[in-house]
């Protein structure tokens, strides 16, 4: 787990670190520009002239700590101060007197078209308005210098908070960040900015960060908690999941989802389907039961069918018809289990809201934006501004938990927020969806924790998803090939 830091809480383990453990300020800026400058040596090692753009802050600070340990690694190094001297930390104000002491020169308009690289040391994480005036002017000139940027802590411009652009930006080739990541280095477009992220440890303790309200991501080191198989063990062991969908005319869809939750390691998959589906999914997935929908006078499931299932996901290929509404209504009525609402079923449930009211089932819907403006009747370009906190506050007004799906997908039960750093934009094609529920159905039904399913559910879709980029590039895939590629990316991390 890796924990995604905004601002103020960044700055409160700063201060942590220096009051409560002893650790000086000096130090900490010292391992700081020592972390820039082993970046800059391993990743532009033939940048001979460099130009470090400092601000009064500490970032700044940063700046002239970096240019000057470039200075005795034999670097051509000069500090454009865009700040003001009154203005400086007392940090910044030591760390630039050092500087000059070593011959280091500071300009103050200084020919971009000299240098071959810069790093950006203007403001850091501490950003809170709107770049204007000579600092604008500043971060114009230097993009339109097209050089290499190395930004500290954070490009320019960029919020640390959220990832949006403050005014203007500079975009960095690589942005090296200290202790941990930033949330506007994750979401974009700070995502984009940042380039390259590269997080170092300075010494920085995170004590508290646990207890506290943090968001997190996952690395492959996560894959640690996916269910264990063990030796002497059947398909009963690993859990039974009921797909409903597959009207006529999407047969696809239920097979994409029954395919993706076997491929996870679920014991058996039954799919519940129009029968004018049944060949099609058959043919498509042999190994799944199959259950024909009773005739449009039905009122609901049959008898007995939700006695069978240790997880059920309901939505992919389902359609809008009476029918599919009251097959949506009786699960949500009657089933007290892990339950995953996708694609059609939101679709439903955003013209019946009521449905979830006082359902027993623990439930985790997976809307994409539009699904999302649907349910909550907010405009898409809101719920784009902030998938973060548009996902926390449909789940918690609910409760339920939300899988808001976006190129940085977010996970919430209305408490805690996972951000998804898996996946690519090969993604973007139909089918996706459908594979994600079945991925997650299949997690469930071995037993995982619905809020840890999820948020495992999202980060393995988007490893199978970057799997079938190397192998076909983003252009080319096909849902079946994120689905086909579970069996690479677990073989290889959880075999």
């Amino acid at each position: 787990m890796r924990y995604l830091l905004n601002s103020a809480q960044m700055k409160a383990c700063d201060t942590y670190t220096i009051e409560q453990k002893g650790m000086p300020s000096a130090v900490l800026m010292e391992r700081a520009a020592l972390a820039v400058v082993e970046e800059i040596q391993a990743s532009f090692p033939e940048s001979k002239r460099v130009l470090v753009l400092c601000g009064s802050g500490n970032n700044g600070g940063d700046g002239f700590a970096a240019a000057r340990l470039l200075l005795l690694a034999g670097v051509s190094a000069d500090v454009y101060f865009a700040g003001k001297e009154a203005s400086l930390t007392e940090d910044a104000t030591l760390q630039k007197k050092i500087f000059e002491n070593y011959g280091g020169k500071v300009c103050r308009n200084p020919e971009f078209a000299e240098y071959t690289l810069l790093v950006d040391a203007l403001f850091g994480i501490g950003l809170s308005r709107n770049v204007t005036g000579s600092y604008a002017s500043v971060l114009q000139a230097a993009g339109e210098a097209a050089l290499p940027v190395v930004a500290i802590d954070m490009p320019s411009g960029i919020s640390a908070d959220t990832g949006e652009v403050m005014g203007t930006a500079l975009r960095a080739d690589v942005t090296v960040t200290f202790a941990f990541a930033k949330l506007g280095q994750i979401l974009y477009p700070g995502a984009e900015y940042c380039g390259r992220l590269v997080v170092r440890d300075i010494g920085i303790t995170g004590a508290g960060v646990e207890s506290g309200e943090f968001a997190f991501t996952y690395g492959p080191e996560d894959l640690g908690r996916l269910p264990v198989r063990r030796r002497r063990s059947n398909k009963g062991s690993y859990g039974r999941v009921l797909l409903i969908g597959g009207a006529p005319g999407m047969a696809g869809a239920a097979a994409l989802c029954g395919r993706a939750a076997y491929r996870t390691g679920c014991g058996l998959v039954r799919i519940f389907s129009s029968e004018c589906c049944r060949n099609v999914i058959q043919t498509l997935l042999p190994e799944a039961v199959y259950t024909s929908w009773p005739g449009k006078e039905a009122e609901g499931l049959p008898s007995g069918l939700l006695d069978w299932p240790d997880v059920i996901g309901i939505g992919p290929g389902l359609g809008q018809s009476a029918e599919a509404e009251a097959f949506l209504k009786d699960v949500l009525e009657h089933w007290n289990g892990p339950l995953v609402l996708d694609a059609d079923a939101l679709n439903l449930l955003a013209v019946h809201p009521e449905y979830l009211s006082g359902s027993p089932a623990q439930i985790i819907v997976t809307p994409h934006p539009g699904e999302m403006s649907r349910l909550t009747g907010k405009m898409i370009s809101a719920i784009l501004e902030d998938i973060p906190g548009s996902a926390k506050s449909y789940a918690k007004e609910r409760p339920l938990i939300c899988i808001l799906k976006d190129a940085r997908t977010a996970v919430s039960d209305g408490k805690q927020l996972f951000l998804n750093t898996s996946g690519n934009n090969g993604m973007a094609v139909g089918g996706s969806g459908d594979v994600l529920t079945g991925i997650l159905c299949g997690l469930l039904a071995q037993g995982m924790p619905a809020y840890e399913a999820a948020c495992m559910g999202v980060y393995l879709h988007g490893l199978c998803g970057d799997a079938a980029r190397r192998n076909l590039g983003a252009r080319s895939m096909l849902a079946s090939d994120i689905a086909d590629s579970l069996a690479k990316v677990l073989k290889e991390n959880c075999p």
